[in-house]
């Protein structure tokens, strides 16, 4: 719509003479009489139209700047939170550099270690093997003489060749005391050795205990000290065990006792059946283990009392080599001042175990 038009296109007559310049009588000519006015109402209203577009953008503006204002503050935080975040990082990467570090030097080291460790052992293995061969040659070759001199001993002391002066009987039964001793240790090394090379041959017979156990008894009693010596044995159990073997436990078990064992002490065997083994205890009242030392003393050549007593420190570790050979558990029970007991299963005979079912 041209300037100085109505809304129905038609002039404004009024606007035009309020001007000084009467009606427009050109209906073709639209350009107004006074251009001055019109540039100047035309500069007024562009500079409207600006201040209007202005204040708007002005307004849009600070409402963005509003707006934000929360945004800046939130990315300032996450800036600050992610400079700390990666400081922290930072941090622990160091950390974790160092530790790993530390952690390949300790492998190293324990690799060192571990080869050393493997170096060691070889020497000790190889050690032990050499202690083992020296300890079966020597025993072996001790034997045989050994076995001459004790069985001329005995012969001597059986009077078959006639009687002996007394005053000389009790020298020869001293002679034969320790040359029993000494035979008892030499078949300790024999057996040891035997057991490292793996070479224990075992010929498994049902065995009358009530029968052996006195023998046993009567093998190691020692004539310098009066012991009381009570047997427990339920008549007719048998054990299924080797006869030599079941002989070296309860040798070893009783020559423990004794030892240990002060004059006038009591030393009590006793066995009964439990579920398909043989339960025995050989109980002693004698001077007792301190109990730092009770699982120790099963190791080889371990001694409690550092060799006072004698011996070679191997009876209770052969003893318990044999019983776990033949299927069974051998441990301890003592009390300083009160005596030791120590217990033993062995597998129970199958005709023990029949007469069980039967009875049942």
């Amino acid at each position: 719509m041209a300037i100085g038009e109505n809304a129905g296109g038609v002039s404004s007559g009024r606007s035009a003479e309020g001007a000084g310049h009467g009606p427009m009588n050109s209906p073709g000519n639209t350009w107004p009489r006074n251009p001055i006015a019109f540039m100047s109402r035309f500069k007024s209203l562009s500079r409207f139209r600006q201040n209007l577009t202005y204040k708007f953008i002005g307004g849009l503006s600070r409402a963005f700047n509003q707006m934000t204002l929360p945004l800046k503050q939130s990315r300032s935080d996450l800036e600050r939170k992610l400079e700390e975040r990666t400081h922290q990082l930072e941090g622990n990467i160091i950390e974790l550099n160092q530790a790993r570090t530390s952690t390949l030097k300790m492998v190293d080291e324990l690799q060192d270690a571990k080869r050393e460790l493997e170096i060691v052992n070889r020497e000790l293995k190889e050690m032990d093997e050499t202690k083992m061969k020296f300890i079966g040659i020597a025993s072996h070759e001790l034997k045989t003489p050994l076995t001459a001199i004790k069985a001329n001993i005995d012969f001597i002391l059986s009077e078959k060749e006639g009687r002996i002066p007394e005053n000389l009987k009790s020298h020869l039964l001293t002679i034969q005391r320790n040359t029993n001793r000494i035979q008892m240790r030499m078949d300790q090394m024999l057996d040891l050795s035997r057991m490292k090379s793996d070479r224990l041959l075992f010929n498994r017979e049902p065995i009358l205990l009530s029968e052996v156990i006195g023998g046993y008894i009567s093998e190691v009693t020692p004539v310098e000290k009066h012991l009381s010596i009570q047997v427990d044995i339920p008549q007719g159990l048998l054990i299924y065990a080797d006869k030599n073997a079941l002989h070296d436990i309860i040798i070893n078990l009783l020559s423990n006792a004794f030892k240990f064992t002060a004059d006038g002490g009591q030393v009590s065997i006793l066995a009964c059946p439990k579920d398909q083994s043989v339960l025995l205890e050989i109980k002693d009242t004698g001077m007792g283990i301190p109990e730092d030392k009770l699982q120790m003393i099963f190791d080889e050549f371990y001694q409690v009392e550092g060799g006072k007593h004698g011996g070679t420190g191997l009876g209770l570790a052969i003893a318990k080599r044999l019983v776990e050979e033949h299927g069974g558990n051998i441990w301890v029970e003592s009390q300083l001042g009160k005596g030791s007991t120590f217990y033993f299963t062995l597998p129970l005979s199958p005709e023990n175990q029949d007469e069980k079912l039967n009875r049942s």
